[in-house]
């Protein structure tokens, strides 16, 4: 496993896959929709396959399991804490009976959150501490000055967003900049060859402002690692948990590309978006994890998985996904607007 700063604004450096611990813990599930996860010899056993990969950053959350994954990782660090990058994420509650005032983006449900979360993973400071959704209410001055106070407190080093439209995150990093606020240094969403639709906006300005890019759920829920008779891992929270003809259609192309290879359907996955990612000027992490820790190990081989010119145009070519306006109307009319002669920035303009 190498390593990458986790975009251009920080020096934070994160392997390059990240361990998601949504199923981490025995939580009952939550509004009976959450899936009950795994307990602590699972999570031991996920966990040091991870390590002796050379893995590093590890992705939490106050509503993963009930607070028990968090719990989880306190448990499973233990005195090589200071080695490992601890991400978490607060919005949404840790068991979804929070009341009004304890959830969403506000400043008071943060700093509930962050002290609730520093006593599950036993630790006096968090290195991302991320939005986990955001609220459509709370103004993005009030969140970042909270993320800011957290940062300048010493209990939050770097502070992210998950899950934001481009534009809020756009105009968030320009007051954070205006007023001498810490930076947002990540944002989280879904992302894979079986999803796509931050490739229109978000992954753009991400890369054009140098924000690291955590791209979780990559093979869309347990959907790219077999043939469809697999229960999805997290059905309600990602897109494919209800495929569509085009969704099938990536999956078989998948499928195709992993015999031609001898590999997987989830090498080849995680495979696409370590190249997306290795072609990024700024960080783009897949934040992944498996059922047993045998998958998991199986899955990281993915990482000595190299795909040719044909095996991408097989891939995105597959489904139905387009970019859309403004960029095909921008892409057309490219001509009338740009030399052809002229040479491209490595990094987009903003």
């Amino acid at each position: 496993m190498k390593y990458r700063t986790f975009g251009r604004n920080n020096g934070l450096r994160v392997s390059e896959i990240g361990l998601g611990t949504g199923l981490l813990g025995t939580h009952p599930g939550v509004d009976g929709i959450s899936r009950p996860g795994e307990g602590t010899a699972h999570a031991r056993a996920l966990f040091e396959a991870y390590a002796e990969a050379g893995g590093n950053f590890i992705d939490t959350a106050e509503g993963y399991q009930g607070g028990e994954s968090e719990r989880l990782v306190d448990q499973l660090l233990g005195k090589d804490r200071e080695d490992f990058v601890i991400a978490t994420k607060y919005a949404v509650g840790a068991t979804r009976t929070e009341g009004h005032a304890r959830l969403g983006n506000s400043r008071k449900a943060m700093m509930t959150a962050v002290d609730n979360s520093l006593r599950r993973l036993g630790t006096d400071y968090i290195d991302l501490y991320w939005l986990h959704a955001h609220d459509a209410v709370t103004p993005i001055e009030e969140i970042l000055r909270g993320l800011d106070d957290l940062v300048r407190a010493g209990k939050v080093l770097y502070g992210g967003l998950g899950n934001f439209p481009a534009w809020r995150i756009a105009r968030g990093q320009a007051l954070a900049a205006q007023h001498g606020w810490a930076p947002v240094s990540a944002v989280t969403h879904e992302y894979g060859v079986a999803e796509r639709g931050a490739e229109r906006e978000v992954i753009p300005m991400a890369e054009a402002l140098g924000i690291g890019f955590g791209a979780w759920s990559p093979l869309g829920s347990g959907f790219l690692t077999g043939t469809g008779t697999e229960e999805p891992r997290l059905p309600h929270w990602t897109r494919t948990g209800r495929p569509t003809t085009a969704d099938l259609a990536v999956r078989e192309a998948v499928i195709e590309v992993a015999a031609r290879h001898g590999a997987t359907p989830a090498q080849v996955g995680l495979a696409w978006v370590l190249d997306r990612a290795r072609r990024s000027p700024t960080g783009i992490v897949p934040i992944t994890s498996a059922p047993t820790a045998d998958a998991f190990r199986e899955n990281l081989r993915a990482l000595e998985l190299s795909l040719d010119a044909e095996d991408f145009t097989r891939l995105n070519g597959a489904g139905d996904f387009v970019l859309g306006e403004p960029h095909d109307h921008n892409r057309v009319g490219e001509e009338y607007v740009t030399a052809a002669d002229l040479i491209r920035p490595a990094i987009p303009a903003a």
